[in-house]
């Protein structure tokens, strides 16, 4: 879990702090894949665990300036950002610390665990207008996933040719502090053969504005091949430059911090792989897999005040890690009735961080450094059952022999039974998680354990659907207990990492889909947590324990509609060096959009904050207040 701990040493405490529910949009159909969660083919309604699925529809019709903006209506999932644009932005789980949420992009891993923050992941890196849909779930995955999936994953799926022929499409946006977008994509496809390049550019804010400045350029591509006999395969790419102004975390941002310079972050991403498979399931299916993801960061870290805490000192970090997976499956299906999935993966971690500043006061720079390579070897098995009498069951394991630690044995179970009824389906599953210690936790010069044990988890949850008709109007409640133990934590005393503390939550997600008359959709959904902490940690940060969400759609035509969503999040604690630690108040904002179509041209307008909500998500840190936005695309 890192934590921000008050250290008696300052400039120490620069070295390890710095650098560095809503509503549940798109619950799939029955026979809608997903691809989370499971390596087996199943549908959202199939699978016991909770996942939900943000379709290419419903990212258009809300317009999000960002991903954070779709993500944070997800039930069981909270989003910050520091400000308006530029800051760090996580993705609380259930109230778990942001780096135990495991984020993909086309099945490659993005965690780096070089950073400060544990192996968050910086969810502004990421362009919106690259993504087809998002799948998010909810609950621990490493029987799936092996490390990192201690309390949910994010799998971002970027767009795809699907059509025969070539076609493409532009787009072009503006609006209120200094909001610009620009991007296009083509395809080409045949009956065997598919191929897609999609590239874009944005920028937020100014440099001269105390929101601060995110500017993001990407482009990606993939080539996928189906020449018959059971063969298919795919190579992708893509690459993602950051650039970004912003006050620090802790700094009391526009409105408090003594300190007006800014921290510079400066990151490229890039990510490839291939994938091939051969067979019919039915007999056997072999799968292979090979990907790469590597990250470079330079950040130039801005001085911040003391206050009633300590002082943070200015320096300068770099960053590199690169991680390569590969992963070999066998599935086998026995009729309609079971499947078997089991394979092997083999993961190389390879990092290194270098930070120059004055950390002990000494009047000159000190440079600190680490480096870090460790190697990860798994064996995993999943099978799925159906007994009659509408019940299926789930279960899976996974043998994780990460290089430094003791082997690690993570279990799910599942069960789903569609009541006769055929309106009502109830789910069961229990799982467990965990996490390696991050790079830089163990190996920091300050603070560094190589002796950390991983950060594990345990979930059990129940959950109930109900169809009220077939025009997609349903209810579903879930209600779960989720622990964390062996939480990596700093201590003050010993100025160590340690592994320490226990954080139990318990929670109720009650979520409804309406489709109130034949154009106009509702939807509503709220997390209710209850967050226990114990042995010794500290009160967390940045976790409300309420969160709400709704929207509604209106289908004014077929060619033209009207959004409005509505997100609520509780009070929560925060801290900053100017004020220590404080409650920061509940707070409610409401979005606004129109779209309509001409031909191959969809215009849209978008209004963020509507009632322009004065808030904050960081102390100091005013949030976006309202913005207009305008888009034009265009498509042949």
């Amino acid at each position: 879990m890192q934590t921000r701990p008050p250290l008696a040493w300052p400039c120490v405490a620069a070295a390890l702090l710095t650098g560095g529910p809503g509503l549940a949009l798109a619950q799939t159909d029955a026979a809608t894949v997903v691809v989370t969660g499971t390596r087996l083919p199943a549908s959202a309604t199939g699978l016991a665990q909770n996942v939900t699925v943000i379709d290419q529809r419903e990212i258009q019709q809300a317009n999000p300036a960002r991903i954070e903006d779709i993500l944070a209506r997800v039930t069981g999932a909270y989003v910050d950002s520091a400000g308006q644009a530029g800051g760090f932005a996580s993705l609380y789980m259930r109230g778990a610390e942001n780096s135990h949420l495991l984020i993909l992009l086309d099945g490659v891993k993005l965690n780096d665990p070089t950073t400060t923050r544990g192996s968050a992941y910086d969810l502004s890196s990421i362009d919106i207008n690259q993504i087809d849909r998002i799948e998010v779930l909810r609950g621990p995955a490493s029987a799936v996933y092996g490390g990192e999936a201690l309390a949910g994953v994010v799998h971002i799926i970027t767009k795809r040719a699907t059509q025969q022929g070539l076609a493409g499409s532009g787009y072009v946006a503006a609006g209120g502090d200094h909001h610009r977008r620009i991007g296009a994509s083509v395809g080409f496809g045949q009956p065997n053969l598919q191929a897609q390049l999609t590239a874009g550019s944005s920028q937020d804010g100014s440099s001269d504005s105390d929101g601060g400045k995110l500017r993001l350029d990407s482009v990606s591509g993939s080539l996928r091949f189906m020449p018959g006999a059971g063969l298919d395969g795919e190579v992708f790419a893509s690459h993602v430059q950051r650039k970004s102004e912003a006050f620090p975390d802790d700094s009391g941002g526009g409105r408090l911090a003594v300190n007006r310079a800014k921290t510079l972050r400066d990151s490229t991403d890039q990510a490839f792989g291939a994938k091939l498979g051969w067979g019919d399931p039915r007999v056997v299916r072999v799968a292979g897999s090979v990907s790469v993801f590597d990250r470079e960061e330079h950040a130039d870290n801005a001085f911040v005040d003391g206050g009633v805490r300590f002082p943070v000192p200015p320096f300068v970090s770099d960053t590199n890690m690169q991680r390569t997976n590969a992963v070999v499956t066998a599935t086998h299906e026995y009729g309609e009735r079971a499947s078997i999935v089991a394979g092997v993966e083999h993961q190389i971690e390879d990092g290194d961080l270098t930070s120059v500043g004055d950390f002990f006061g000494a009047g000159s720079p000190q440079t600190l450094t680490f480096a870090l390579k460790r190697k990860t070897d798994s064996i995993f098995a999943e099978g799925r059952i159906k007994l009659g009498g509408g019940v299926a069951l789930q279960i899976g394991a996974r043998h994780d022999k990460v290089e430094g630690i003791p082997a690690v044995n993570t279990p799910h179970l599942g069960a789903v039974w569609d009541l006769p009824n055929g309106a009502t389906t109830l789910k069961a599953s229990y799982g467990k998680g965990f996490k390696p210690p991050s790079f830089f936790a163990l190996g920091f010069p300050i603070g560094g354990n190589p002796d950390l044990r991983p950060e594990r988890s345990k979930n059990g949850e129940i959950t109930a659907v109900h169809r009220l008709d077939n025009a997609g109007t349903s209810v579903q409640v879930s209600v779960f207990k989720i622990e964390y133990k062996d939480l990596v934590d700093f201590d003050g005393t010993t100025f160590t990492n340690i592994n320490r503390g226990t954080i139990v939550v318990k929670g109720v997600e009650p979520e409804l889909k309406w489709r109130v008359v034949d154009r106009v959709r509702l939807q509503l959904g709220a997390t209710l947590l209850n967050i226990d902490v114990r042995d010794g940690l500290q009160p967390l940060r940045n976790r409300p324990e309420t969160k709400a969400a709704a929207s509604v759609v209106y289908d004014i035509s077929a060619r033209e509609s009207v959004f409005i969503g509505l997100n609520h999040t509780g009070k929560y604690l925060d801290r900053s060096n100017p004020t220590g630690d404080i409650d920061m108040p509940a707070y409610s904002v409401v979005d606004a959009g129109w779209g309509m179509s001409y031909g191959a041209f969809r215009v849209k307008v978008s209004i963020d904050n509507l009632l322009d909500k004065h808030y904050e998500q960081f102390v100091g840190f005013p949030a976006q207040g309202r913005r207009l936005r305008a888009e034009l695309r265009g498509s042949f």
